[in-house]
């Protein structure tokens, strides 16, 4: 590495560091287990990488492999982790949910099959091929769902949205510059690992920003309110999305018997 890679890779470790403790002391491991795992695979990377280019050098072979494997692995998690935000987000509308795990699922389908097709044309285009349709996938799905919480007024939680907007930025930086990557190959390896450590900092201080307070994750105190006023002043329970989540959840029990 460059001297300016190794401040950036000691940020990205400080500052992810950082974020993993603040997890552990406002407890919102236990909310999000598989974004708190994304976490610490991240850091085992970062390490893991560090002591790799030492042994095998940075344009090594074996480098090539081991850096897109392991970052293939990372981007799987992250995948979880945005299954676990849209769960998070929209469990409580089971209709809903049923038919966002189904969108993830088909997204994951075209991954593999993209991938596959790019691997045969060239191998060394395979893992870019793969973590760039997933970068894409995850792009997608969180701009869905964003605009979806917008637009049937949905009340989510600050940490949910920060959370959304990180992960969402991060995969569309990623996708764009693994598109460049494809193009230009090794001539752009060492900007594209700069780039990469770039935008991975600014999600992670958006993700520390948003857990920085105490009162962005304390409970909210149980409203002792007649269900009447529920339904006129809750924005998460009005009528359109009420009406889709009934037409959803009776469209899956109806599939359901043919099963």
């Amino acid at each position: 590495m460059g001297q300016f890679q190794q401040i950036l890779w000691a940020a990205n470790v400080a500052v992810g560091i950082v974020l993993l403790a603040l997890l552990i002391a406002r407890e919102k491991f236990r909310a999000f287990p598989a974004f708190t795992g994304y976490l610490l695979l991240n850091l085992s990377q970062a390490v893991a990488f560090y002591f790799a280019t030492r042994r095998w050098g940075y344009a090594s072979r074996n480098m090539w492999l081991f850096g897109w494997g392991s970052q293939v692995v990372v981007t799987l998690a992250r995948a979880l982790a945005v299954a676990e935000l849209c769960r998070h987000m929209l469990a409580r509308y089971h209709g809903v949910w049923g038919l966002a795990w189904r969108v993830l699922c088909g997204s994951a389908m075209v991954v593999i099959l993209y991938s596959g097709f790019a691997g045969r044309r060239r191998w060394e285009l395979a893992f870019p091929a793969l973590d760039r349709s997933l970068e894409l996938s995850i792009a997608a799905v969180i701009v869905i769902l964003l605009l979806f919480v917008r637009y049937y007024e949905v009340v989510a939680d600050p940490v949910d949205r920060s959370l959304a907007v990180g992960l969402c930025l991060y995969s569309c930086f990623g996708a764009v510059n693994n598109t460049i990557l494809d193009r230009y190959l090794y001539s752009y390896q060492e900007l594209w690992i700069i780039l990469g450590m770039l935008s991975f900092l600014a999600s992670l201080m958006v993700w520390t920003w948003a857990l920085r307070s105490p009162q962005s994750v304390s409970r909210r105190e149980e409203a002792l309110l007649a269900p009447g006023i529920y339904e006129s002043l809750a924005p998460q329970i009005n009528l359109r999305l009420r009406t889709l989540n009934d037409r959803l959840s009776q469209f899956w029990n109806s599939e359901s018997p043919r099963r």
